[in-house]
């Protein structure tokens, strides 16, 4: 059976990957698929650690999986005497948005262009009649995807052959809220799916009886004051569940803050809370530790400091609804805090947080 479970942040997605391989039966094959080079590193340490010896599924990228089980075993049938070398990572086409055929998948050493992978992907399974999926039939039993809200366009093309797939069970992880990588920025395929919209995605393949989708709202890391705001950051128009904390430790200084500049300087001496921005021209004079919003999805810190942008200001002060991609990424940054998080404001008096004040 295919299933996909969509889930907070905090819920512990990767975690249920692991104990569903650790857990099962040893003889099953299995292939664990990742995006993020971290993410690949990080699952395949704690399935290592977890699963009986010759029974660790194979972990690998997203991107590998595309090249070794969809393009290089059948890239001939599409394009005859072409045969597949690596990846070319950065380059483009020399054709520009114009090449077609060949040279708009693979320059001249035969290596595919990242930009066009996945649509080369599907275009080679296409091609195949079927032969790419009875391939990976033969090899694998089950098929767990991590992170699955970071694939667009034809990647999702390519999960719609594997859910259709007899002999594999395709198991699917995510939080359509974190959308904040695309893997194909300039695919046109299934744009309506993209972002928080990939929710849509899932509702579609359940009501034609070919996923199961599971829902978990309950966060193991955030308080519930930040779980709480974190659901608000979305309009109801998405109806997500209610976050539900189980993470109880109270310390003394939790829940969402607003601080004014004049403050971080103590507020930092206090607390030693991690910074986060948007991206980096936001706040580029101050000198802190800065970490992205991207960058620290998976990753959880016991307080956040946040320099926003203006529109997450207006969003704060005015309650103006954020555009969807604004959204994820201050989902994602809000919710790696376990017990505070804190906004720079001009005046925190204007916010509908809790003003922050020395000595309180």
């Amino acid at each position: 059976m295919n299933r996909a479970v969509l889930a907070v942040a905090g819920s512990r997605k990767t975690q249920s990957i692991v104990n569903a391989c650790a857990n099962g039966p040893t003889n099953v094959r299995r292939l664990a698929v990742t995006y993020t080079t971290s993410g690949q590193a990080e699952l395949e340490r704690r399935l290592r650690s977890a699963c009986p010896a010759g029974a660790v599924p194979k972990v690998v990228g997203w991107y590998a999986f595309l090249m070794r089980h969809c393009i290089r075993p059948y890239l001939p049938l599409k394009y005859p005497g072409r045969h597949l070398r690596g990846l070319n990572f950065d380059g483009e086409p020399a054709g520009g948005r114009f090449a077609t055929g060949a040279p708009r998948f693979l320059d001249s050493d035969n290596r595919a262009y990242k930009l066009h992978l996945s649509k080369l992907a599907y275009d080679v399974v296409l091609a195949s009649k079927g032969a790419v999926i009875d391939r990976l039939t033969n090899i694998y039993d089950e098929i767990y995807i991590d992170e699955v809200q970071d694939l667009t366009g034809c990647d999702l093309r390519i999960l719609e052959m594997l859910m259709n797939a007899d002999g594999i069970d395709l198991h699917m992880v995510g939080d359509v809220r974190q959308s904040v990588f695309d893997t194909n920025p300039r695919d046109q395929n299934l744009r309506k799916y993209r972002g928080v919209k990939m929710l849509d995605w899932f509702n579609v393949h359940e009501k034609s009886g070919r996923l199961d989708v599971q829902h978990n709202a309950e966060t193991w890391r955030s308080n519930q004051e930040i779980a709480t705001f974190s659901d608000k950051i979305f309009p109801p128009k998405f109806t997500f569940q209610a976050t539900v904390s189980k993470q109880a430790v109270v310390t003394g200084h939790d829940g969402v803050y607003a601080l004014s500049e004049g403050d971080i300087e103590e507020y930092l001496a206090t607390y030693r809370p991690q910074p986060l921005r948007p991206r980096i021209a936001v706040a580029r004079e101050v000198e802190l530790p800065f970490q992205n919003f991207g960058a620290v999805k998976g990753l959880t810190f016991e307080r956040v400091l946040i320099y926003p942008t203006q529109p997450i200001v207006r969003f704060l002060t005015k309650g103006e609804p954020l555009a969807d991609q604004t959204a994820c990424g201050l989902y994602v940054a809000v919710t790696r805090a376990m017990h505070s998080v804190a906004f720079v404001v001009s005046d925190p008096s204007e916010t509908r947080l809790r003003p922050w004040q020395r000595g309180l």
